[in-house]
């Protein structure tokens, strides 16, 4: 759970004691929705926490895929309860945690990471948000082959990826999506090249700006100077035979 105080967030599990700048915290009797006053007088709020809040306590090693290019996937392949999913490429294991919450908790997710040091940053973060009985994770380079079949959704964001783009069309289901990301165009070109089995074809990137809103009456409502702007291309490919 998550204890709120001001705009400091504390991950703590139940049945802890935390010791913090604002005095010790027992949240054996911390109820989700109420508050608990630490030693030293100071209260506290108890929440659950989403998945985009753990996301906030995970650690990371490379660069992720951000928020709004995880939700171009799912809007796009419509990723729902139930599916089977294979990420290459986990990274630090933030595009498996997303899917992960949605294909709970029937679904599956397999995570392949080739760097052992990557995997080991993946590991954690799924541990950190219990997800290990959703979530597969292989210490193993996709390159050399995977055994996955009848899967909803492929996702790669990896180098040399079109190397197993044929392999991955028959690893899907009929309906099933293929998902490649990354931040050189290049890379989609040869992508595309090699989805001459795919149908609905297309590569897309999102921008997303900020606004900064005023509602006093005596200032203007315009766009922050900066935003999440380019982070990567997503090209999406449906096996329908």
């Amino acid at each position: 759970m998550f204890l709120l105080v001001g705009e400091r967030i504390f991950l703590v599990r139940e049945g802890e004691k935390i010791n913090t700048q604002y005095g010790i915290i027992d949240v054996r009797k911390a109820k989700p929705g109420k508050t608990i006053k630490s030693s030293l007088g100071k209260t506290f709020l108890v929440m659950e926490p989403s998945l985009p809040d753990m996301l906030k306590k995970c650690k990371r090693g490379p660069q992720i895929i951000m928020p709004k290019d995880a939700c171009q996937i799912v809007a796009v392949t419509g990723v729902c309860p139930g599916w089977r999913c294979l990420d290459a490429g986990g990274g630090s294991g933030f595009l498996s945690l997303f899917l992960a919450n949605i294909v709970k908790p029937t679904g599956a997710v397999t995570a392949y990471e080739r760097e052992k040091c990557f995997a080991d940053i993946i590991k954690h973060n799924i541990k950190l948000c219990d997800m290990g009985n959703i979530i597969k994770l292989k210490n193993k380079d996709i390159l050399k082959g995977f055994s996955e079949k009848n899967l909803n959704l492929i996702t790669l964001d990896m180098k040399d990826a079109e190397k197993i783009i044929p392999k991955a069309f028959k690893s899907l289901k009929t309906g099933g999506w293929l998902c490649v990301y990354s931040p050189h165009i290049e890379q989609q070109k040869r992508a595309v090249a090699s989805m001459g089995q795919f149908s609905e074809i297309k590569t897309i990137e999102t921008i997303q700006r900020e606004w900064q809103v005023d509602n006093s009456g005596e200032g203007y409502t315009h766009p922050k100077p900066s935003g999440i702007l380019h982070t990567g291309f997503m090209t999406f490919g449906r096996k329908v035979r």
